[in-house]
């Protein structure tokens, strides 16, 4: 079952090339990040469905979650209120509770790849905002891969330099790839995509703009 109130959809198979490079097989916690954040595209609840779009300048369902002084996982970054709210899943004083998530405005492309750590159970520690605190918690947890060698698995965060200056800009959740082929693409699931949840079909693994994979790690 998934947590996070989404109706539980399963991930496409991965698809098969001939192989040129050994990849590693997926892990059940990468299995389960990459349902959260594909569910919350393919849902049939309600509530989650309103969290697919921004409305207006970055109000959003996932900084909400994160910024909610009321959830006892809040992250005191600060962020804006919009005056916009939904239904969701939070914990308060230790209790699960289905509630009333007050959006928030900011740049919000982490907060959700850390929404689906965090229901999927990974460890989220380190993870804020930025989306280059998804690079550094793959380095500090020895599971970052620079593209170029690497077939990416369900679960892991691919990190983006729009701009090809060094300063990462985005990041996302891979929920299928090619098997075997680091000259291969990946499909991902990202939040602030044009400012919505949307699923991302056939990147290159080699694309410019891809810096690399991090993947998640048990608690």
């Amino acid at each position: 079952m998934v947590t996070a109130a989404v109706a539980t959809v399963s991930v496409g198979a991965a698809l098969v090339v001939p192989a040129t490079a050994a990849h590693a097989a997926d892990t059940t916690l990468g299995i389960d990040v990459g349902n959260i954040a594909y569910n919350q595209v393919y849902s049939d609840n309600a509530e989650v469905l309103k969290r697919l779009s921004e409305k207006g300048t970055n109000c959003n369902f996932y900084t909400g979650f994160w910024a909610d002084p009321n959830n006892d996982r809040y992250d005191n970054n600060p962020a804006s209120t919009c005056g916009t709210s939904s239904k969701g899943y939070q914990y308060r004083d230790g209790t699960k509770s289905w509630v009333t998530v007050n959006w928030r405005a900011r740049a919000w492309c982490a907060d959700f790849a850390k929404f689906a750590f965090y229901w999927g159970t990974a460890k989220y520690t380190g993870l804020n905002a930025l989306a280059s605190s998804f690079r550094t918690y793959g380095v500090n947890n020895g599971t970052w891969h620079p593209k170029g060698s690497y077939v990416p698995r369900k679960g892991d965060a691919v990190v983006y330099d729009w701009e090809g200056d060094g300063v990462i800009d985005h990041v996302g959740i891979v929920t299928s790839y090619q098997e075997n082929n680091t000259d291969g693409t990946f499909n991902s699931v990202e939040g602030n995509r044009s400012d919505a949840v949307k699923h991302v079909f056939n990147t290159s693994n080699r694309a410019a703009s891809v810096v690399g994979f991090t993947s998640p790690v048990p608690k």
